[in-house]
């Protein structure tokens, strides 16, 4: 195998994107991020901190003779893989690795450990980094999903509108954000007033499926985007956020349920999102993928 590891730039965003799409399509489950997780650091994420171009210049990629991806390494914190079979082969996954630890040289800050996440089917890729010096670590990440197979209940209580992204302001959602989690008056919360709207730009998103429950005041209390994959037939729900005075009053499950059902009218078949959470699972989401954290000692 002849593969070949280049830089990521920014006309690439797509490429990346279509990779995602047809790994999913292939694996028939995340291997690793999905396109939500993709779209939201580069359109809001990292765009928002002002650190986009020093994030992109982490991403690798490893691409044939005819410029065909075979994989793809990034950053959110840990490393991830993005590769579109279980059986990667070794050369490929060493390059990745000798990637990441070059990169990880320029990036420790906590007792000299490096950390990447691999999701647990992927036996031959543990298997790799184990011979390689790494050990399982505490934390990791989970993915999530629910089949698309019934109607949802989404009723509002009295006194909440539902809205969506063709009706609400930009600067409405990003104050439903901030105060969803908790960072008023904040630098963030600065770039997040002036850079919320970006998300629009996102291929993924759907105005329509950009919902929020509205209180009497029109203030954005509890919302709900979700990306959309039409290759694959999924939703991905990113981000999620109900405002803390507000919890425990219904509102995100019913703003969920009716961005499911708005869902199933598309004809999908599943949606994502994660980490696990006993919300999601108390909504009816089940873990479809768990991914271990792995650690190693420079």
């Amino acid at each position: 195998m002849n593969l070949k590891y280049r830089g990521y730039r920014r006309e690439d965003m797509m490429k990346v994107r279509r990779f995602l799409m047809d790994s999913y399509s292939r694996l028939k489950r995340p291997n690793s991020w999905l396109i939500d997780r993709w779209e939201f650091e580069i359109f809001f994420g990292e765009a928002r901190n002002g650190r986009l171009e020093e994030w992109e210049r982490q991403v690798g990629l490893w691409e044939d003779e005819s410029g065909q991806l075979a994989g793809v390494a990034c950053l959110d914190g840990d490393m991830y893989f993005q590769l579109d079979t279980l059986h990667p082969h070794e050369s490929l996954v060493a390059e990745m690795l000798d990637y990441y630890e070059v990169l990880a040289d320029h990036n420790i800050s906590h007792n000299n450990v490096i950390h990447l996440v691999i999701p647990e089917f992927m036996s031959s890729l543990e298997a790799l980094v184990k011979d390689r010096g790494y050990v399982q670590a505490p934390g990791g990440d989970t993915v999530v999903s629910i089949e698309l197979d019934r109607d949802f209940t989404a009723e509002l209580p009295p006194g909440f509108a539902l809205h969506d992204g063709q009706s609400l302001s930009d600067r409405d959602k990003a104050v439903g954000h901030i105060m969803a989690f908790n960072y008023p008056h904040t630098e963030d919360a600065k770039w997040t007033l002036e850079s919320y709207g970006e998300l629009r730009k996102a291929p993924g998103y759907r105005p329509e499926l950009d919902l929020a429950a509205v209180n009497g005041r029109g203030e954005v209390v509890s919302f709900c985007n979700i990306f959309w994959d039409d290759s694959n037939r999924i939703g991905m729900l990113e981000p999620v956020g109900t405002h803390v005075d507000y919890r425990r009053l219904g509102l995100g499950r019913a703003v969920i349920y009716e961005g499911l059902n708005r869902l199933r009218a598309m004809c999908a078949v599943k949606a994502y999102t994660g980490p696990v959470q006993p919300f999601y699972e108390a909504i009816g989401f089940k873990t479809e993928v768990t991914m271990k954290r792995w650690r190693r000692k420079r």
